[in-house]
């Protein structure tokens, strides 16, 4: 068979990225103002991720066999089987294509991703089949020429060791960057685990992705050498939420990294209460650079009611403060918005990111994504039902010591205050320099 692996853009001036949130993907909306565009312009063109699962899925039909292909906003005109990830903020213009294919070509059309998983009747109509939860076990089926019809369970890989390495050289990484995390390219993302152990009832990616697997070290190790003989990459960014949770498997990546002379910059994301000061020199030793860390609230009453198992503002301190002695670049993610926010507690919520002053500092609005806890908790209380609306950056429900405006006027003050003020400016410089 004949493959095309399809990703469909809209044409707006928000950076979209379909591989964040969890994989329901964001639209980078700060605000109107001068200074809110040229934030949003710098996001746009330093973060460029591929939809990371269409890599393990070209492996896994390639390896069969079939031919492969990835397009941008295109109609495939000679494929057998079209395959689309789904994302809650393009989810129109993706029924739009798949209504074109179906109308104008001989393709079977399949969709993936979380949310055509837990909306399925939304794409139904212009689809042959739709793959519910983590893709891998249903296309090595489809990959035995198998094509299913309507909606299909696939189950999660237990063994993550088994799944070929992703097939990036039918894909644009020559693109992919991630700056001002990792600034060295090539770039690509990888693996290393799967799932995540905590219940935060608004956590999108909880949503999709289920216990928490892990891969061999050894088997990542081999796929870094085989990423770097193929593509010469020179920064990686570990995919996973919770990187160092099994801390002795983390500590045992960066010494076969050392022990290899992989020589590579990378950045992974993972939680404070899984990172301690000893860690962290092993994993700099080995190429560590740059850490993704949410912080939601610097509220600990607001996080709780939310179910969030947050570190300490004490051990976030400590952390921060460390990496930033490393020279270690720190991402720390906001959520404006939760349940029992007041704008005091979201001034002190942007108040802290300032104390803190990592390299980036994202805002993001409290967004009840469908599948989420969250959703159900506070589904009577929606009064916008575009999910296209859903970007992790625009109100879409009743909060009840919030007006939208307030919420959008305080994401605006958040991005804006935080990145020109004097102290961001400097510390900016500093890391250019270095």
């Amino acid at each position: 068979m004949k493959i095309t692996l399809l990703n469909v853009l809209s044409e707006r001036e928000e950076c979209i990225n379909k591989d964040t949130m969890g994989g329901y993907g964001s639209a980078t909306k700060i605000g109107n103002g001068f200074f809110a565009k040229l934030i949003e312009s710098k996001k746009k063109s330093g973060v460029k991720l591929p939809i990371f699962v269409l890599g393990y899925i070209a492996a896994i039909f390639s390896n069969k066999g079939h031919i492969v292909e990835y397009k941008i906003n295109e109609i495939p005109r000679d494929s057998d089987l079209v395959i689309m990830p789904s994302s809650i903020v393009d989810y129109k213009i993706e029924l739009e294509y798949a209504k074109k294919i179906k109308e104008e070509t001989n393709a079977n059309v399949g969709f993936i991703g979380p949310f055509a998983s837990v909306k399925p009747e939304i794409y139904l109509k212009y689809a042959d089949f739709i793959i519910k939860n983590e893709p891998e076990q249903a296309i090595m089926n489809i990959a035995e020429g198998k094509i299913p019809k309507g909606i299909i369970e696939s189950q999660p890989i237990k063994d993550l060791d088994i799944l070929h390495y992703p097939k990036w050289d039918i894909f644009p990484i020559e693109d992919y960057g991630y700056s001002p995390m990792v600034n060295k390219k090539p770039f690509i993302p990888i693996l290393s685990s799967r799932g995540c152990i905590f219940g935060c009832n608004y956590c999108p990616y909880k949503a999709y992705y289920g216990k928490w697997r892990q891969r061999s070290p050894e088997n990542i190790i081999k796929e870094i050498k085989y990423l770097k003989e193929k593509f010469n990459i020179k920064g990686l960014l570990f995919r996973d939420p919770l990187f160092t949770y099994d801390k002795n498997r983390a500590k045992k990546i960066a010494e076969l990294i050392i022990k290899e002379n992989l020589d590579i910059e990378w950045a992974c994301e993972t939680h404070f209460d899984f990172l301690d000061k000893e860690l962290i020199d092993i994993l700099y030793s080995s190429g560590f650079r740059s850490l993704n860390v949410g912080i939601e609230s610097s509220d600990q009453e607001v996080l709780k009611k939310a179910t969030r198992k947050s570190a300490s503002i004490e051990k976030q301190n400590e952390i921060i403060d460390y990496c930033h002695k490393k020279g270690i670049r720190v991402a720390a993610f906001y959520i404006l918005g939760l349940p029992e926010d007041t704008e005091k507690s979201i001034l002190q919520t942007i108040n802290y990111a300032k104390k803190l002053n990592t390299i980036v500092a994202q805002f993001f609005i409290s967004t009840p994504f469908p599948g989420t806890n969250f959703y159900e908790q506070v589904k009577e209380t929606i009064y916008d039902n575009d999910f296209s609306h859903y970007n992790s950056y625009t109100p879409v429900f009743l909060h009840k010591n919030l007006t939208k405006e307030q919420l959008l006027n305080l994401k605006e003050k958040a991005f804006v205050s935080y990145y020109f003020r004097p102290k961001y400016v400097l510390r900016f410089i500093k890391d250019k320099i270095k």
